[in-house]
């Protein structure tokens, strides 16, 4: 029996860190036109869709005592089928009413002895569609494998029904075997510890960089200075959630007038946004410190998919202190580029590969002391992911709108996303109900700012 995959140290925090108040998994909204599937048809393909990506069969398997971080292991006694589920929503079917199917779906938590992931069919919107939510741990996917998986779900089948190559499933590990695995990785430790060391004997001036960039990276994440802030804060349990979207184009358009990125202009407009909203809440908006973390994934389109997150993250603080939506825009981009220009992509991910070496116990304390210290180092998370540029479509049905989810924790009350896909760009934004219950206000506020970068003229 071959060893099972043992879960990266990035991805097995997210599983300690999970409280009453914080639900650490990820999701999509698709919004699709047309008649909807039957519900069994809609299950049939899902099962499918599974079958080409196998980390939807497996499930985390923690070691005894927690002595060591959980292995990935397949779960072929369970049902996949019974991840699937199908709601109906009352007339009109509105937009509100899917946010609040969606939220409600949002808020329970995954069992965890089962893979980490769940699918709805909810017919019944308004306007002749339907939507699929999507929902999957943190543990399991990051923001952009989670695109690749809903990839997965748009890949109608063939007309011709064609075998899935399935690879037979590997035995579930026994105790004493997951105890020798564990013990094997513990007597390793000082192997590896010897050959760092050795290593930095035979170049000490890359020990040296090396060791220069995990201090760098540190400083980035551990360093608590904000300064309080209505965006951070105890969290309550329920959230509240919501989109805006645009063309694509006319933002592309924009940024490369500006030399920019469109993760920049999508900087932008969370900067403005959050000022218009701010100045409705505080009278002194140009005091308050937004950091964004910004998670960065290298991941290429050559890079072979695999289960968990590969990203690291860079620190930016937006400029909500200025007037102009050029000026915010200029703004993002030097502070964006002066991020990577120092390193701190790759001082982070130095952290993440750090940690992969650090025993089980020792990462889970620290991540749940991290979790209870504040953390004050950011306030605001904005991820971006790129999905499918052209059209897709779901068993027949073509995607309108792909709205992502992304979740709330340690503090921070205010997490967004933007997705681009099929020509259209799309902000989710999530925040926690009992601090911000506005959450409207804030999407618009962001919609509104999206509409001014867009109409930006050319410089003469």
């Amino acid at each position: 029996m071959s060893r099972p995959q043992r879960l990266r140290a990035l991805d097995a925090i997210f599983l300690p860190m999970e409280t009453s108040t914080q639900s650490l998994h990820v999701g999509s909204v698709l919004i699709l036109e047309g008649r909807p599937p039957d519900p069994a048809a809609f299950r049939d393909h899902v099962v499918g869709a599974v079958a080409r990506v196998p980390v939807l069969g497996r499930r985390a398997m923690r070691m005894p005592l927690d002595l060591g971080r959980p292995v990935w292991v397949d779960a072929p006694e369970i049902d996949l089928a019974e991840h699937v589920h199908h709601a109906r929503l009352d007339e009109p079917g509105g937009d509100e009413q899917l946010r609040d199917v969606v939220t409600e779906v949002m808020s329970r938590r995954l069992d965890a002895d089962r893979p980490l992931w769940e699918l709805w069919q909810v017919d019944g919107l308004a306007g002749g569609r339907w939507a699929v939510i999507a929902k999957a741990h943190h543990t399991m996917v990051d923001g952009q494998s989670g695109a690749d998986l809903v990839a997965a779900l748009l890949a109608d089948a063939p007309t011709q029904p064609q075998p899935v190559a399935r690879r037979d499933p590997q035995p579930v590990p026994t105790p004493v075997a997951l105890v020798a695995d564990l013990l094997a990785w513990l007597v390793l430790l000082p192997l590896r510890a010897i050959r760092v060391l050795l290593r930095s004997v035979v170049d000490p001036g890359a020990a040296r960089q090396r060791a220069a960039r995990v201090r760098f990276g540190l400083r980035q994440v551990l360093v608590p200075d904000l300064p309080p802030s209505p965006l951070t804060g105890p969290l309550g349990a329920e959230r509240t959630w919501g989109w805006t979207s645009t063309e694509l184009a006319p933002v592309a358009q924009v940024a490369h007038r500006a030399g920019a990125t469109v993760n920049d202009v999508f900087l932008a407009a969370l900067a403005g946004g959050l000022r218009r909203y701010l100045r409705g809440r505080v009278e002194a908006v140009d005091s308050i410190v937004v950091r964004a973390i910004v998670p960065v994934s290298p991941r290429t389109p050559q890079q072979p998919r695999r289960t968990g997150n590969l990203a690291s993250a860079m620190f930016v603080v937006l400029p909500t202190d200025l007037d102009e939506p050029a000026a915010r825009l200029n703004a993002v981009k030097a502070r964006t580029a002066d991020q990577k220009a120092r390193g701190v992509p790759a001082a982070t991910a130095a952290v993440v590969r750090i940690a992969d070496h650090l025993p089980a116990v020792l990462l889970a304390r620290g991540a749940r002391a991290y979790g209870q210290s504040g953390q004050g180092r950011v306030n605001l998370v904005a991820s971006n992911v790129r999905g499918p540029a052209q059209e897709q479509r779901l068993l027949g049905s073509r995607l309108v709108e792909l709205v992502p989810w992304a979740p709330t924790a340690e503090e921070i009350r205010v997490s967004t996303a933007m997705v681009t896909c099929a020509g259209r760009m799309t902000i989710g934004i999530t925040t926690d109900a009992a601090a911000l219950p506005d959450v409207d206000r804030l999407i618009d506020a962001v919609g509104r700012e999206l509409t001014d970068l867009v109409s930006l003229e050319a410089p003469a």
